[in-house]
């Protein structure tokens, strides 16, 4: 090959490289991989990434540069993210709250370790729930919930939503599958809580409530606004009901996602509630809730009037 027929080729070449098509760089999955990349490596891994698209050998070039731009983003984007939390807290705090315990330094930088690579705001909201639980009472978020609210996405977190709808203390009550499928609530976003740990895994479970009086049986629930009082004129008749166990984790975050959005009971929920206890021989009655101790003790409600199924409208 002549000297000409070489220059020939390589201009050949050259052409063949412009003229390739562009497009490329604007498909969705690369302007998403780059996005990726400019959270992961900082605004400096993307000189690098076009370097390399470009066939240039930067691989050590700029390196130590380029690694403490990232991890000066990295900090800098975490304090953002932590301050943007502990600021939706304040706003979410009770003024009556009677915060009680000591403050545990470890759950503090526990917690604001997990928090701070948060950066999407639902996400940043379920963490500042946490963060004002906490802060009016010491124990109530255990850590393991870190692990759990870190693995959530958007979706899921949405389904937290729905089960602060239905949570009773720590768990739900099991009802039929169409009813929650109606709901969002299908039965593989049940497995899927279960999988991510905010379901206990034994589907089979349910919970057995003794008698808080000794010359009859009677037991409060306590659902969202309501006290759901259960009662039967023998002293031994233990209520059983089946139900969903909320692991420690997912009774935190159901806490925390009914902080967000003020829970209100589904009267169509509590209309099945009152179906299956009237057909084990109990009645029941039902009481608004006007204030609150804790999560656990109600401090005033109204009058109990009871509930039948017969006359109950939806």
């Amino acid at each position: 090959m002549t000297e000409a027929d070489r220059k020939i080729s390589a201009e050949e070449r050259a052409k063949g490289r412009s003229e390739k098509p562009a497009a490329t760089s604007f498909d969705p999955a690369c302007l998403r991989f780059s996005e990726m990349l400019a959270y992961g490596l900082g605004s400096s891994g993307r000189s690098w990434l076009d370097a390399v698209r470009r066939g240039e050998d930067r691989e050590e070039n700029g390196l130590v540069e380029r690694a403490a731009a990232r991890v000066s983003e990295r900090d800098l984007r975490r304090q953002r993210n932590i301050e943007a939390i502990f600021s939706l807290a304040m706003t979410l705090l009770k003024d009556d709250a009677d915060a009680d315990g000591h403050v545990d330094p470890d759950w503090s930088v526990r917690f604001i370790e997990a928090a701070s690579d948060c950066g999407d705001r639902a996400g940043q909201e379920m963490w500042a729930a946490l963060l004002a639980l906490e802060a009016e009472e010491s124990g109530a978020v255990p850590p393991v919930t870190f692990r759990v609210l870190s693995t959530l996405n958007r979706n899921m977190i949405r389904w937290v939503a729905i089960l602060a709808k239905f949570r009773i203390n720590n768990f739900l009550v099991r009802l039929s599958d169409e009813f929650f499928g109606e709901r969002e609530l299908t039965g593989d976003c049940i497995l899927m809580l279960e999988e991510y740990g905010l379901l206990r895994t034994n589907r089979d479970l349910s919970k057995v409530f003794s008698s808080q009086k000794a010359d009859r049986f009677s037991t409060n629930l306590l659902y969202a606004d309501k006290v759901v009082r259960v009662s039967h004129e023998d002293p031994a008749a233990d209520l059983t009901l089946p139900c969903y166990r909320l692991s420690e984790a997912g009774t935190a975050l159901a806490r925390a996602a009914g902080r967000l959005s003020r829970v209100e009971a589904d009267l169509d929920y509590l209309l099945e509630i009152v179906k299956l206890v009237e057909a084990q021989g109990y009645t029941v009655a039902q009481a608004d809730i006007l204030s609150r101790r804790s999560d656990t003790i109600v401090s005033k409600h109204s009058p109990f009037c009871e509930l039948r199924t017969l006359n109950l409208k939806r």
